[in-house]
């Protein structure tokens, strides 16, 4: 039971904060003020210093996660949902919903708390099917506005995606050709770069091309969708991860600060190539609303066969329409596969969870529960006879 002990000391919860012994192994209560992310306003040193540690045992799936998207980033004034840092401690893994770039002095300032403060890690996130998503400069779809004052909002839309292609080396216009292969791997490298220079702690994926609103098929230059006959959707995707894999992730050897940074993909896990598996920290199942939790480890298996491990598979609750009863959060909390635990749950926009009384209600609540029955779990695997385990 220490360990479940040491992460019930660092989830507060209805107005409670656990603080423990110098070894962490005895629990006393302590009441404080619960005003978001202040509630450890004044903690030692010492604290932050344990809390970093705790947050290093989630390293080689030590112990499950929690994950969620962050939207509305705005660190600024005294209205606190938009800040990072009004969190709870035990949060692990943030994926910027919200533009991750564009670096201000609040943001960075909110930025440092949660990552160098309090041990988490932030990841960049963008719906990525195209070449160029998120860092293709400004100036080459003003350059099409200027020179094309009287098309309208569908051709500028076109014109600007063959100037994106354009600006990465992707002129011939035909997947799976040279330039287009070359294309990819310059913008995976430069996107790399982009984290990198950020500072950020890895990428997450959101690989949705049969459903996400950002254009059809023919425009994702990442999507292969236009062969029926040899119908392989994530085979360009898998270009792009390949290159990323160098960088980020599990084969990752070529950071160049030396710095580990985590590759994660969520979305249509059924259109990613299956040998894109190895590659990824955490695959995302967008479990929105369905209580079905072993089907939902049965897409993942179909989707990467012999490579799923279920430590590596983070279940998610939509918190942009489910926030205020906190939808199927709880029972995926509380869930663990018999062939293995659960890499961990979270939410999409869960810095919805913030209006709840108390603020992050069912983020808490959920935290604790992952916790616990991560602890039983393997508490009743070490408990096994020894031929049946």
């Amino acid at each position: 039971m220490k360990y479940l002990k040491k992460i019930l000391f660092l989830i507060p919860f209805a107005g409670l904060l656990m603080a423990a012994c110098d070894d962490w192994t005895e629990l006393e209560s302590k009441e404080i003020d619960h005003v978001g992310g202040h509630n450890t306003d004044g903690k030692s040193e010492q604290y932050y210093a344990d809390l970093r540690a705790w947050k290093e045992t989630s390293k080689d799936y030590g112990r499950p996660v929690y994950f969620g998207w962050f939207s509305n980033w705005s660190p600024i004034g005294a209205a606190r949902k938009g800040y990072l840092s009004s969190l709870p401690d035990s949060v692990d893994y943030i994926s910027m919903w919200s533009g991750p770039f564009g670096m201000t002095p609040e943001k960075i300032a909110d930025k440092n708390d949660f990552q160098k403060k309090k041990g988490g890690k932030l990841f960049v996130c963008f719906i990525l099917h195209d070449i160029g998503t998120g860092i293709t400069p400004a100036s080459v779809a003003e350059k099409v506005q200027a020179d094309n004052p009287d098309a309208d909002a569908s051709e500028i839309k076109r014109l600007t995606k063959v100037a994106q292609d354009e600006y990465w080396g992707f002129t011939s216009g035909v997947k799976g050709t040279e330039d287009h292969t070359a294309a990819i791997q310059k913008y995976a490298r430069a996107l790399c770069d982009s984290i990198i220079a950020n500072d950020y702690d890895g990428l997450d994926i959101d690989w949705e091309p049969s459903g996400a609103g950002d254009g059809d098929g023919s425009l994702k230059n990442l999507y292969d969708w236009q062969n029926p006959d040899e119908y392989m959707p994530g085979k360009y995707l898998h270009v792009l991860v390949e290159e990323l894999g160098k960088y980020l992730g599990p084969k990752s050897t070529l950071a160049a600060d030396g710095k580990y940074r985590y590759l994660l993909v969520d979305g249509e896990l059924w259109n990613v190539d299956k040998e894109s598996g190895p590659y990824f920290d955490y695959y995302i199942t967008q479990a929105y609303g369905n209580h079905d939790l072993d089907g939902r480890v049965e897409e993942g298996q179909d989707a990467f066969g012999e490579y799923y491990e279920p430590r590596k598979h983070i279940f998610t609750e939509n918190f942009e329409s489910s926030w205020d009863t906190g939808g199927g959060l709880l029972d995926q909390a509380a869930y663990n596969h018999s062939s293995g635990p659960k890499g961990g749950v979270g939410a999409f926009r869960l810095d919805n969870d913030y209006d709840n009384t108390p603020d992050y209600k069912y983020t808490r609540e959920a935290i604790q529960i992952m916790h616990k029955a991560y602890a039983d779990y393997m508490s009743s695997q070490n408990n096994k006879p020894e031929e049946n385990k």
